[in-house]
């Protein structure tokens, strides 16, 4: 339940993060990030209910099968998440810099900056959905 309310929060955020941009572009990537939700929230009870990993005992293959389901759709929500940020970041920076060379080095620091928090997102979306165990 707290990975819906996770998932849900995250959709909206990505909608109003979009606002400003055009209506076809946030309803596009706001349907992706539904779509992908909804297969993904799919695959979790599927594979909880084909390897009982809320009763015991848990086989092995079941904590690898979720992990690598976990693993896979880590990708498929935090490298779009992070170039929509990325993206209206820039718009944002672009607005507010005016000379070049400081506009190049906020830049930079802001894109590692976003790859750093991008970095951690995979390991704060492993523990919300996968959790810890083995």
């Amino acid at each position: 339940m707290f990975g819906t309310i996770v998932l849900i929060l995250f959709i909206i955020s990505m909608y109003f993060l979009l606002l400003k941009e055009k209506r076809v572009v946030r309803i596009a990537l706001s349907l992706y990030f539904a779509l992908v939700s909804v297969v993904f929230l799919t695959g979790i009870s599927r594979i909880t209910k084909e390897y009982h990993l809320y009763q015991g005992p848990v086989p092995d293959e079941g904590f690898r099968a979720l992990g690598d389901w976990v693993g896979m759709f880590s990708y498929f929500f935090i490298i779009p998440a992070f170039i929509v940020i990325a993206y209206v970041t820039y718009k944002i920076l672009k607005r507010i810099m005016k000379t070049n060379r400081l506009r190049i080095a906020v830049y930079l620091i802001w894109i590692v900056f976003l790859l750093a928090v991008s970095f951690v997102s995979f390991f704060i979306f492993t523990l919300i959905f996968y959790g810890f165990a083995p």
